[in-house]
């Protein structure tokens, strides 16, 4: 009975994790990195211009990054993945807006697109979550995924 007991109690134990919040991506799934997420382009593998349909995918939602005492703005990079499929060309992309009234306007900026990739900078200054806009086009013209308005949370 003791023996049972102590085995259950070690179990208990094990299950105890202990997160390390100065890590910067203590969330991020092994070899994913926060300042230079994935995004692809999901279709359903039709061939006719009219019958295809797509969707927007990032390998991370939200991407979250933790606050460091000096903090310091750095770039966030978006890499499509996906052949065939292009950044809507926008030289100035509106600044991601805050999820709730609470947060900081004008923490994510200076976010720009085209090609294969869009960027942003994260001041990285305040805590909160912002809702930022992904605008992908097939480059054929033909199967255009809807826009997508995923988060980018600071802590």
């Amino acid at each position: 009975m003791k023996r049972m007991m102590l085995v259950a109690a070690a179990v208990a134990l094990a299950g105890c994790v202990v997160i390390d919040k100065s890590a910067p991506s203590a969330f991020a799934p092994p070899g994913l990195d926060p300042k230079n997420p994935n995004v692809f382009v999901v279709t359903n593998g039709a061939t006719a211009c009219a019958d295809k349909r797509a969707v927007i995918v990032v390998d991370q939602e939200p991407i979250y990054f933790f606050m460091r005492g000096h903090s310091q703005a750095f770039p966030i990079t978006w890499h499509l993945q996906t052949r065939g499929y292009s950044f809507a060309q926008q030289a100035n992309i509106a600044d991601p807006t805050p999820y709730e009234k609470s947060y900081a306007t004008g923490e994510i900026t200076n976010c720009r697109a085209g090609g294969q990739s869009m960027t942003c900078t994260n001041k990285n200054q305040n805590s909160g979550y912002w809702k930022y806009t992904l605008s992908i086009r097939a480059d054929d013209g033909c199967g255009n995924p809807p826009d997508l308005d995923p988060l980018i949370g600071n802590d």
